[in-house]
């Protein structure tokens, strides 16, 4: 089927000058032309095959995703040459390295609004925040100690020792308790990055 520049530009769904652009730029090749200058006119099937193996993915993704490049009721497209599988595994890698980009780009986004946080993060931040707890509830002890031992006429170092003591072996078995429930945590939780997030 041939069509004028006019009557191709509609078929594909794009403006006229949209349709010189890609014939300046190569995506539609000379040999679509049939005939010259101003009346010549474009291989339907021919184009068609070149702009969806030429095209840039940013552009069909973006303001170019109109674009219908379709063959209704044509017969099926003869196999591509290896020049046309090239152009079109290389077209298959920028779609997966734009897909890698919004895979990224969304799991930033997830950390900015505090859904995703770094494991090493968490971690760091609980230890810390453990020993901090550790380190007032031991300075209580001398507190302790002191009441207990003028309450009961006692030595306020011996109670302070026993206390600390008893604090040792009951943060032992803790920690031993801990290191258990840990052990039966998998080494990794997946999670589903969708490429599309809401702000």
């Amino acid at each position: 089927m041939e069509l004028s520049k006019s009557d191709f530009a509609a078929h594909i769904n794009v403006s006229a000058g949209r349709v010189s652009q890609m014939l300046t730029a190569g995506i539609i090749g000379q040999d679509c032309l049939v005939g010259q200058g101003r009346s010549a006119k474009i291989d339907v099937e021919k184009a068609v095959r070149q702009i969806s193996l030429r095209r840039d993915i940013g552009q069909s993704l973006g303001n170019g995703i109109g674009t219908q490049l379709t063959m209704p009721d044509e017969p099926m497209a003869p196999k591509p040459s290896k020049t046309d599988d090239l152009a079109q595994q290389l077209q298959q890698e920028r779609l997966e390295s734009e897909r890698r980009k919004n895979r990224i780009a969304a799991s930033e986004e997830l950390v900015r609004q505090g859904q995703l946080v770094p494991a090493d993060q968490v971690r760091a931040s609980m230890t810390k925040l453990a020993r901090q707890v550790d380190e007032e509830n031991g300075a209580m002890l001398a507190d302790f100690a002191s009441e207990i031992a003028s309450k009961f006429g006692l030595v306020q170092r011996d109670v302070l020792h026993l206390l600390r003591q008893v604090r040792n072996e009951k943060k032992g078995a803790a920690a031993e308790r801990a290191r258990a429930r840990a052990a039966e945590l998998p080494a990794t939780v997946e999670i589903v990055v969708t490429e599309a997030v809401e702000a």
